[in-house]
């Protein structure tokens, strides 16, 4: 609770140099040094625009009717940029969100459990939900991630999905409804004063009062000791929610209430994305959704990954069937240490997009058999990275200051994690092709597919 504090703290201290957001509000540590979001200069891309669509979805097969990754690099900045969003207080998510053309009015919502956020909000006929990564000064989002031990995940079906991080798994919540536990909350956090008809009822009833008030006090501050939540986002959230609905009741709930009201006949769809644990939390989502055999399946329609951490075992890897396993992307920015991280996970079920420092992107399909995810290569400690980089270098003279700071005193690996170094890649990065029968992904050395009009050709280079 004291680092929640420290946060605001240094919000306010940073905005002494940076200034003041739109909103009015402080930048959070992540953003200060590049509080770029969405690139409202080119215009925002309409989620679910049929022409779009097909002008940018990028096809790893020549088969349209097969179960091949169609990717959208539009969609994938997009939701890049939303991820990016999500460590900012509410204030400066729906500025943003406003400034992009979101409906914020009626779609937006933020959404908290414990100490995990997420926010929903939507455009036309799609929805998308976007859960936040690991807040630096948040203590408790380090003890989700360091709970790593792994826990059986089944189907509805009660089918094997393997296993998966119990800390993730966890931090999302139960699929069932529990509106008792609500009640009692509720009902524990009244306080009834019946002033009686004499003054010994009267001062028994005050006394029963200031109890009931100790003990909600001390309840509160327990609470928000082991599971503090941004107060940003507790102001806009039910008390009784935050502590017991979890995250993925909140977030169906609410989605289909959304999908509920839209009319016409063009298609809903949903979109998950996170980054960092907002990644994983975004897959643990997906995967609540399959072992519920939830009605919000019917509208998914992808999910976009940022430097996700490995999340479950081999059998987890390929467990999802190729309608589903051909809507996933997880993207790794170069040498960023956290989709590699923990080593003895295997990499989250999809497609795996490779970007590198030059901003060239790779897409590696899974195993067309086995539906098991490429994992991304180690780290590089062979080639110049960070601000040795000469890619990064030319970049320097675009970034800020702080940004420039954080590059000198942090390592690369961990400066790759920034999600800027995410929106900006897939803003201004290429698809350079398809690779397939690889073991991993992002090898420095290695022959590729580039994309070229319509057709896709093989050649040797080196990232």
């Amino acid at each position: 609770m004291v680092m929640m504090v420290c946060d605001q703290f240094m919000r306010s201290a940073l905005g002494r140099f940076i200034g003041q957001h739109g909103s009015k509000s402080y930048l959070s540590l992540i953003n200060a040094c590049d509080s770029r979001f969405f690139n409202i200069s080119d215009g925002i891309p309409d989620i679910g625009n049929p022409q779009e669509e097909t002008d940018d979805r990028f096809s790893t097969s020549n088969d349209s009717q097969s179960n091949a990754p169609q990717y959208s690099l539009s969609i994938a900045h997009t939701l890049s940029a939303a991820s990016k969003l999500a460590y900012e207080d509410v204030e400066v998510v729906k500025y943003e969100l406003e400034q992009a053309g979101f409906d914020v009015e009626k779609t937006f919502k933020p959404i908290g459990y414990k100490n995990t956020c997420s926010y929903i909000v939507g455009r036309n006929n799609d929805i998308i939900l976007v859960f936040r990564g690991t807040n630096p000064l948040n203590i408790q989002n380090y003890v989700t991630n360091l709970s790593a031990t792994l826990t059986d995940v089944t189907s509805s079906k009660g089918i094997s999905l393997g296993k998966i991080h119990q800390g993730f798994w966890d931090a999302m919540g139960s699929t069932s409804r529990n509106p008792e536990d609500i009640e009692e909350f509720k009902k524990k956090s009244s306080i009834n004063i019946n002033l009686g008809v004499s003054l010994t009822s009267s001062i028994c009833s005050a006394l029963m009062a200031i109890v009931q008030i100790v003990k909600m006090a001390t309840f509160n501050l327990f609470a928000n000791v082991i599971d503090p939540i941004d107060s940003s986002w507790a102001n806009y959230i039910d008390m009784s929610e935050l502590r017991y609905k979890s995250l993925y009741i909140q977030a169906e709930d609410f989605i289909l209430e959304q999908f509920s009201k839209q009319e016409g006949n063009t298609k809903k769809r949903l979109y998950v994305t996170g980054h960092s644990l907002g990644g994983a939390l975004a897959t643990v989502f997906l995967t609540k959704m399959i072992q519920s055999d939830s009605p919000l399946l019917e509208y998914f329609e992808g999910l976009y990954t940022y430097g996700e951490p490995n999340i479950g075992d081999e059998e987890f890897s390929g467990s999802f069937t190729p309608e589903i396993t051909k809507k996933i992307f997880n993207h790794t920015y170069n040498n960023d240490i956290i989709p590699r991280v923990p080593s003895w996970y295997d990499a989250p079920p999809g497609t795996l997009v490779y970007i590198n420092s030059s901003y060239r992107i790779s897409i590696y399909p899974p195993n067309s058999e086995t539906h098991k995810a490429v994992p991304v290569r180690p780290i590089s400690y062979l080639h110049l990275s960070g601000i040795l980089n000469l890619s990064v270098i030319r970049r320097l003279k675009e970034e800020t200051p702080l940004r420039i700071l954080f590059r000198m005193i942090l390592p690369f690996f961990v400066n790759d994690h920034f999600p800027s170094e995410y929106s900006a890649s897939l803003r201004y990065g290429k698809i350079h092709g398809v690779i397939r029968g690889e073991e991993e992904g992002g090898k420095e050395e290695e022959s590729t597919y580039e994309r070229d009009n319509d057709s896709l050709h093989l050649f040797d280079d080196e990232y």
